[in-house]
């Protein structure tokens, strides 16, 4: 395995680290306050060609690889969960699928701009009675006519739901005679009639990410809309979750090396009995857990990515790697946590305030090990592909 990049995208992960310095971090205390990721920071990140790295260059994208836009994840999340987080359910959540599955006015209507910044979009999975249990939902689509779709139910737990141009929204279809047709996707602008939607929800951390739920009530929806084929939409998640688990070791790992950062310059500048905490062995002991944490989980993240990018490149669906990519979510989210933990303890008293960066994020990691499947949900899939091998 060769991790080495080339000098244009050496040149790429430095300029975009340099923008996420001067135009992401700057900005992430106070978001995280005011609760609320301006516009204009989907339009920054276009403009830094984050946004459409995964995408085609016909449609304004970078074309760029899996590898490339893990190590960009990584480094945005160093700076910023929030904007990892809603950037990443706008441009991959919702723009991935249709880059995969949608047809070629598809792709020209919805992803220039979700590339671009200029529209936010968000996907629609989980519902008030189900989460992990994806083949339950309950919302339904059923034919009207002979090209439309009448859609009613309801979204929970969405991020980007409060400020969403478009949704892409899974739910059970039947054709007009009740006969079932399996599990849909289907694209949804969400200023249709018969769409309401939460304020944003309180939540523990990620607070700049709207998180909220969606509400359909005889939705009309085109049969255009329709996101691949019908009955296809369970298979169509289940790969886009893969990519999902990717992106959130990728974000685990910017969340370490932040801490690692935050807790080498606390510890270098903070005293006590008359030396740098670093010197106490107590101190010294914890930077060495949070270095050695973030250094195997980010081999294995590069590993992940590095082999996706391979089979991708092949014109093979990421699907034989969902065992991998749940072992490496569960590690480096997992990772991520104790981590956290261990840069709390090393500030001390200062890393329970606010003021500090280190409490931040302590409360956005806990995230990682609950969105994208929790980590038991992990477990399961990753035993079952084991047992799969010969």
């Amino acid at each position: 395995m060769d991790f080495s990049l080339s000098s244009d995208e050496q040149e790429f992960t430095e300029s975009f680290r340099n923008f996420c310095k001067k135009e992401i971090h700057p900005y992430a205390e106070e978001a995280d306050k005011t609760k609320e990721l301006p516009r204009s920071h989907y339009l920054k990140l276009g403009e830094a060609g984050y946004l459409g790295l995964l995408h085609e260059e016909e449609f304004g994208g970078q074309g760029a690889g899996v590898f490339l836009s893990t190590l960009a994840m990584e480094i945005v999340s160093e700076y910023c969960g929030s904007t990892f987080f809603s950037g990443g359910a706008s441009a991959g959540l919702f723009g991935l699928p249709i880059k995969h599955f949608g047809t070629l006015d598809q792709k020209k209507k919805y992803l220039p701009d979700i590339i671009s910044g200029k529209t936010i979009g968000s996907l629609g999975v989980t519902e008030p009675d189900g989460g992990s249990d994806v083949s339950g939902l309950s919302s339904l689509a059923k034919k009207s006519g002979t090209d439309r779709y009448i859609l009613s139910g309801q979204k929970t737990f969405i991020t980007n739901a409060p400020n969403a141009d478009y949704c892409l929204v899974l739910a059970r279809t039947q054709d007009e005679t009740g006969k079932e047709k399996g599990l849909t996707h289907f694209i949804v602008d969400l200023n249709s009639k018969g769409i309401s939607r939460s304020a944003a929800m309180d939540k523990m951390g990620l607070k700049a990410s709207p998180t909220g739920a969606l509400f359909f009530e005889d939705v009309e929806v085109p049969e255009v809309n329709i996101l691949g084929k019908l009955g296809k939409g369970f298979r169509q998640t289940m790969q886009t979750f893969n990519a999902e688990r990717l992106s959130l070791a990728a974000y685990s790992l910017g969340v370490m090396k932040a801490c690692l950062d935050e807790s080498k310059s606390f510890a270098a500048s903070r005293k006590s009995f008359g030396k740098p905490i670093y010197q106490h062995q107590g101190v010294a002991f914890m930077l060495a857990e949070i270095y050695s944490k973030y250094e195997a989980a980010k081999w294995l993240t590069y590993n992940t990515a590095w082999e996706m990018e391979k089979i991708e490149s092949e014109g093979k669906p990421s699907m034989s790697l969902s065992g991998k990519c749940a072992a490496c979510k569960l590690f480096a989210t997992t990772a991520a946590r104790e981590v956290t933990n261990l840069a709390v303890q090393i500030h001390g008293g200062a890393g329970y305030m606010d003021e500090y960066k280190v409490s931040r994020l302590y409360r956005d990691t806990r995230l990682g090990e609950i969105g994208g499947g929790t980590s038991e949900i992990q477990k399961l899939i990753i035993s079952g592909s084991i047992m799969k091998e010969n």
